[in-house]
């Protein structure tokens, strides 16, 4: 006896075979599958020492071990050689040894940018602290060569080429204070946010910052063609991934390189965002 399918029978006969391999992309290579996306962002603002700077944009490491993933994601900054590596939180995931980060971000320091390595908190590494003892983040990231900042501002470059970055604690806890981020500083002419959660967009356009570098969003992770990501974490508001502008100020939203929830990724790769500052209009 022959039976025949009818052509959506067929379809979904078709589907639901490749179903477990695409499950199996989803989870063991298309997360560990970096990209490099090159962008730019121009602004008349810029001091001319820094037109063509490089800065390699990272968020979201969800660090579970210091493995392959990671392993490529050093590889391919070492090539990229940018000027200045900024790290938007989230950092650990909840019930992981902190070990594996400091070695990660030793090995990260050691490709020493002309221009430093710079971090800002996210809510995991509140609900999953680093270290046991009150305070003592920020001895954790000095130990392993980065600045962290914790609402608070750094800057570099000399004299009247300088550039302003100033990092805000996790928003979507409640625990950024802009106000006294800027505390104590000079406007220069050109300053970048750095903050783990975009819902500060806004608030940073108001206060006229030329730049916003934020992650949180993860881009959704998975996603699907015509729909686009099929969750994205509270605090995402309308900015899954990209760019946004407002009167003043840009920001870019990275997919970030890690997981949360589920280990898997799907048409939403690791993402390591190297941003060119070119001084021009926009």
């Amino acid at each position: 006896m022959i039976v025949r399918l009818s052509r959506s029978r067929r379809r979904f006969v078709i589907l639901l075979s490749l179903f477990p391999l695409l499950l199996l992309y989803a989870w063991l290579i298309e997360p560990n599958w970096v990209e490099v996306t090159r962008h730019e962002s121009r602004s008349k603002n810029l001091p001319e020492a820094f037109n063509g700077l490089v800065v390699a944009h990272l968020s979201d490491l969800h660090l579970r071990e210091y493995g392959l993933r990671e392993r490529r994601v050093l590889d391919l900054l070492a090539e990229a050689k940018p000027g200045v590596i900024v790290l938007t939180g989230d950092f650990m995931q909840e019930g992981q040894d902190p070990d594996a980060l400091r070695r990660f971000l030793r090995d990260l320091s050691k490709q020493t940018p002309a221009f430093g390595i710079w971090a800002v908190l996210g809510h995991h590494d509140h609900q999953a602290p680093l270290v046991e003892q009150e305070g003592a983040v920020k001895t954790f990231f000095s130990d392993s060569g980065v600045a962290l900042l914790v609402n608070e501002w750094g800057r570099i470059g000399t004299g009247l080429d300088t550039l302003t970055l100033v990092g805000v604690d996790d928003s979507f806890t409640g625990r950024d204070n802009l106000g006294v981020a800027l505390s104590g500083t000079q406007r220069t002419p050109f300053a970048i946010l750095l903050t783990h959660s975009p819902q500060l967009f806004r608030q940073a356009d108001r206060t006229r910052f030329d730049l916003v570098l934020t992650g949180h969003t993860h881009g959704g992770q998975v996603r699907l063609p015509g729909l686009g990501a099929l969750w994205l974490p509270d605090g995402s508001e309308e900015y899954e991934s990209g760019w946004f502008f407002g009167q003043y100020t840009q920001m870019f939203v990275t997919r970030g390189i890690g997981t949360s929830r589920l280990p898997f990724r799907l048409l939403c790769r690791p993402e390591i965002a190297l941003i060119t500052l070119t001084r021009g209009r926009t």
